[in-house]
């Protein structure tokens, strides 16, 4: 009766959050508190205007604060009935509900049946309803809920779980738009990897805990936001473990001006290690892959710590890159608020509105707007990898997108070298030349020189 009491109240709960404007009210305060923060820092704006706007953004801020405090009441009222009902009363009820598990079972079983009520599933990231944006900040965005849910995880499934230290597994990682993507989905089409994917979300540092409640969503292939022609569905890899490095240690490497470089400790590895193993139980597989850009960062220590595995890096002619990445620099500045929150939760500043650089030597000296700060970019990336392959050998293997596209023998030596037989590119495809305007001939000089160095594939 007791446990009956509380699955209908949180269902109850979940429909009135539902049909109410939670989310429209959520962003309006976070949307009117950064114009007012924007409004006070900003030294364009005279103290004058500043004492006019200031009134008017906190009137907006008070009125959506006190609605967002009534549905909060309404939320909570299935529970107030329920604990006329409990044996116990309110007071055992809530004692109750305050369990750990308890807690964890009624958030993840709420966003696993609000998920499931309006049709879950991975979407492209314009294309979510004010729902879905509402489950993923509770489950990406929130400070706490993530560390909490991966230690439930922890202690529920690591026991079971494969070792991974001395896996042969498979990190792709290197500059966005270097061919990271489609070469990941040919490595994951051989079956002889575990990885996460879209069906993971919203909960990456869960994927046991998960699984069960997402296994039954389905969503057709459509293509991704990059417009590149590439389709995913909800089985497709993702670049989504950068979520395990944000949450547990973000702060040692992501900066307000960019991405530094990071050197994790002992715990931090063999954290992630386990966070491996986890994905490894899901999966059924004995290596994992990994799609994560942001490794770049951190290749000595991953190296150090996991013996056998190896870091393929794509590398494409550094004009047509360069010249790619402004035209998806470009493209992202469309992206809304929820879009850009997004790739801030996966720890994804490629390129857009959350664009943060890598910073190796420091920021690119020009513009995002200019191809030349794509080629600078491409400069300092490659440089930096160059350096690291000296140090860690034939962990890191630079490969040729080009070369993967038309040449047969080279892609069979890739996948030799990495003990996979021999399996048809399915996807992978020559990209087109475009003609690229406005370089610097220094640059374009120095990212040729480069090029041919680290082109001896």
């Amino acid at each position: 009766m007791n446990w009956a009491l509380i699955f209908a109240a949180t269902l109850v709960a979940c429909e009135i959050l539902l049909a109410l404007p939670f989310q429209a009210k959520l962003s309006t305060v976070t949307g009117f508190s950064t114009k007012a923060a924007r409004v006070v820092s900003s030294a364009k704006v005279s103290d004058h205007w500043k004492e006019r706007a200031l009134p008017a953004f906190a009137l907006r801020i008070g009125l959506a604060c006190m609605a967002l405090l009534g549905m909060l009441v309404l939320i909570i009222v299935p529970f107030g009935l329920a604990g006329l009902l409990y044996d116990g009363g309110p007071v055992a009820l809530t004692e109750t509900m305050l369990r750990p598990l308890v807690t964890l079972g009624m958030i993840v079983g709420s966003i696993g049946y609000m998920k499931l009520r309006v049709g879950g599933g991975a979407k492209a990231q314009s294309d979510y309803s004010a729902t879905d944006r509402f489950l993923h900040r509770v489950a990406l965005g929130a400070p706490v809920l993530p560390e909490v849910i991966h230690d439930v995880e922890r202690g529920l499934y690591l026991k079971g779980a494969p070792p991974s230290r001395e896996g042969a597994h498979v990190f792709v990682c290197g500059l966005a738009r270097a061919g990271t993507t489609i070469l990941t989905r040919e490595l994951y089409n051989t079956g002889q990897f575990g990885s996460l994917t879209y069906r993971d979300m919203p909960f990456v540092m869960a994927p046991n805990l998960w699984t069960n409640l997402s296994r039954s969503s389905k969503m057709e292939a459509k293509d991704r936001a990059h417009g590149d022609g590439i389709q995913v569905d909800l089985d497709s890899p993702e670049a989504l473990d950068e979520v395990f490095w944000r949450v547990t240690c973000g702060g040692d490497y992501i900066r307000d001006d960019g991405l530094a470089l990071h050197k994790p400790d002992a715990d931090a590895l063999s954290g992630y290690a386990d966070f491996i193993s986890l994905v490894l139980r899901r999966t059924g597989k004995e290596r994992y892959l990994s799609k994560n850009n942001n490794n770049i960062l951190r290749i000595p220590a991953l190296a150090g710590y996991f013996p056998k595995a190896r870091f393929i890096v794509p590398v494409r002619d550094p004009l047509q890159h360069a010249n790619s990445l402004l035209g998806q620099h470009k493209r992202f500045q469309t992206a809304d608020a929820f879009e850009t929150d997004y790739f801030t939760w996966l720890a994804h500043h490629e390129f857009g509105k959350a664009h943060r650089p890598f910073l190796f030597k420091g920021r690119p000296l020009t513009s995002p707007d200019d191809v030349n700060y794509w080629l600078e970019t491409w400069i300092a990336t490659y440089s930096h990898l160059n350096a690291v392959r000296a140090k860690v050998g034939a962990a890191l293997r630079f490969v040729s997108y080009e070369r993967l596209c038309g040449d047969p023998a080279y892609r069979a030596a890739l996948w030799q070298s990495l003990g996979i037989e021999d399996a048809a590119f399915a996807e992978m495809r020559e990209i087109p030349q475009k003609p690229v305007d406005g370089v610097r001939p220094e640059l374009a000089e120095a990212a040729a020189a480069l090029y041919a160095e680290i082109g001896r594939f």
